[in-house]
């Protein structure tokens, strides 16, 4: 349930950033994200090799939707 509000609050960031214009603060605070990613750039092993990673990235409504997802399982305990 979290990860999915997570999820959730990240789309309606990214859509609130099409309708908002760019000039203005809003839009700065929404834009700013970070972004942590692990990467493993070649795992050699003599039979195979992997190339794997993930990447993650975090707005200030993803935050928001993380908060309410966590409020919702809580609630129910």
């Amino acid at each position: 349930m979290i990860f999915i509000s997570g999820l959730i609050g990240t789309a309606l960031g990214e859509l609130l950033l099409l309708f908002i214009p760019q000039q203005g603060a809003i839009y700065g605070i929404l834009s700013s994200s970070i972004k942590p990613s692990w990467n493993i750039e070649n795992l050699d092993l003599v039979v195979l090799s992997l190339r794997c990673g993930i990447s993650f990235n975090f707005n200030m409504l993803t935050l928001l939707g993380i908060i309410i997802g966590a409020v919702f399982c809580l609630r129910k305990i």
